[in-house]
């Protein structure tokens, strides 16, 4: 009855690795001299830092706000301008940093410089990597300890400077910029000024502060036209009636007169007694008076028909008095005639005061934005003024150098004490590995416990193996010729890791 298989145990383990352990006993110290070998043939690599910070400015913002900026916004548009290759390829003018290199360009060494150089942002006590920081370290690599720290000073020396020199052409051309808005807004405040000048000249009286004055002057003109009109109607009244006094009285006392004169009396009784027998309408009337003013027409057309100089006392002050009225009726007409003009022009006034306010309006709210960016400009050109003046005195925002390069001891790279132990790890895994699968493909029956299971009985005894006098000089030879073959790798490996640190 054959019995079912059992699963390997640990001591089954070991004794596989008792029974293999040639496997192990080469590989892993093949493999831990091959990492050996490999960690000290490496070229070593040195690394040469310097660590650089965003110093804020000695000035509080609040004061100043043109020359500073974020630390993210200063670091990435450094990195960009100063780590290329026109940059870098003075850089590899005045320090060659790959001198066994001499097939290669400029060009290329610069790439290989901008290939070799890293960037990262760190705390700026710890030196720690930290995402948001102001700080950051600058990184070049080079297999030559005192080149990696000569280009390192180069670097930090293109960074620095490039700072120095972006701030300050920041800052000029900030001023610079703000000085010639300044100006355009001073112009442009000029032409809205006069705009607004000739604007309020052209409808001065139309404008909204006129308004209740353009009322209260309208209302004082109709009524002073209304009052001047009803002086004129009584003026005009006694005009009339001292006309008709004037042409009852006979002007001179001789009591001979021209024919027309007796005609004109005659004509003006006849005119003053129809008067009060009929109204002023009435076709008598008006017949009457057409004749009087043609007789008096005449008269003044034919001066030689009447050259009798009047000498009535009476018909001289009843004329006297004719002319003052007729001209007090002329100087009321005149101011008459003035109040209507105002009347016209404060009635005008005030239609176009809906439009002229409006426009006014829009006059004036440009006006008001004008000066209120002119004044902004003016505080901002200040603060340019200043900032310039902090980026000449180093009081700004800057770049300031807080770890200087120094030339390392040890190499970065490669990390020998890693390679050696992965070496080892490697090797023991293989040997293993090798052990195992060579003890699971050989099918030789190793001893009383294989043998119960194979045949599922008892065994009653077991005779170990016995080594004659061949056998023990053919184990001593295997062993000798391994000590032999790592002996000599030993020295081997020696001798490349003397020669490769040399």
């Amino acid at each position: 009855m054959e019995s079912e298989p059992r699963l390997p145990t640990l001591s089954d383990r070991l004794e596989v690795l008792r029974r293999r352990w040639p496997y192990p006993a080469l590989i892993m110290p093949a493999c831990l001299l091959i990492a050996i070998f490999i960690a000290f043939v490496l070229p070593p690599i040195y690394r040469s830092s310097a660590t650089i910070i965003l110093e804020p400015s000695a000035v509080p913002k609040e004061f100043v706000q043109t020359a500073t900026s974020y630390a993210d916004q200063q670091f990435e548009l450094v990195q960009r301008r100063v780590m290329t290759t026109d940059s870098l390829v003075e850089l590899v003018r005045k320090i060659d940093p790959y001198p066994h290199l001499r097939g290669a360009s400029e060009r290329e060494k610069a790439r290989m410089v901008s290939s070799a150089t890293s960037i990262e942002r760190v705390d700026p006590v710890t030196l720690e990597t930290l995402a948001q920081s102001n700080a950051f370290s600058i990184h070049y690599h080079n297999p030559d300890p005192k080149l990696a720290t000569a280009v390192m000073e180069q670097i930090v020396a293109l960074f620095l400077d490039y700072n120095r020199r972006t701030r300050r052409e920041l800052a000029s051309g900030t001023y610079r910029f703000l000085l010639s808005e300044s100006r355009k807004l001073s112009e442009s405040i000029r032409e809205m000024e006069a705009r607004l000048a000739e604007f309020k000249a052209k409808y001065g009286d139309a404008l909204p502060e006129a308004q209740t004055r353009n009322l209260a002057a309208l209302d004082a003109a109709r009524q002073e036209y209304d009052a001047l009109q009803a002086q004129i109607r009584l003026v005009e009244q006694r005009e009339e009636l001292l006309r008709l006094q004037l042409s009852e009285v006979p002007p001179t006392l001789v009591a001979a007169v021209s024919d027309q004169r007796l005609q004109l009396a005659q004509l003006r009784a006849e005119l003053a007694e129809a008067e009060k027998r009929y109204t002023p309408e009435h076709p008598d009337v008006r017949r009457l008076r057409r004749a009087i003013q043609t007789l008096i027409e005449e008269s003044r057309n034919n001066p030689d028909r009447s050259t009798v100089k009047p000498d009535n006392p009476e018909y001289l002050r009843i004329s006297t008095e004719l002319d003052a009225v007729r001209r007090e009726l002329s100087a009321l007409r005149a101011r008459a005639a003035r109040a209507q003009q105002q009347i016209d022009r404060y009635s005008r006034s005030l239609e176009l005061a809906p439009n002229v306010e409006r426009e006014y309006a829009q006059l004036a709210r440009d006006y008001e934005i004008a000066q209120a960016q002119f004044r902004d400009i003016q505080n901002r050109l200040k603060e340019a003024d200043l900032a310039q003046a902090l980026v000449e005195e180093e009081q700004g925002e800057r770049f300031t150098l807080i770890r200087p390069p120094s030339t390392p001891t040890e190499p970065y790279s490669p990390n020998r004490l890693g390679i050696i132990l992965l070496g080892l790890l490697l090797g023991a895994a293989l040997g293993i590995g090798a052990a195992m699968l060579v003890e699971m493909s050989d099918p030789t029956v190793r001893g009383a416990r294989d043998l119960q299971e194979l045949t599922g009985t008892s065994m009653i005894a077991a005779v170990p193996v016995l080594l004659n006098r061949e056998d023990q000089r053919l184990r001593r030879f295997r062993w000798g010729s391994i000590a032999v073959i790592y002996g000599l790798a030993i020295i081997i490996v020696s001798a490349a890791v003397v020669g490769a640190s040399a």
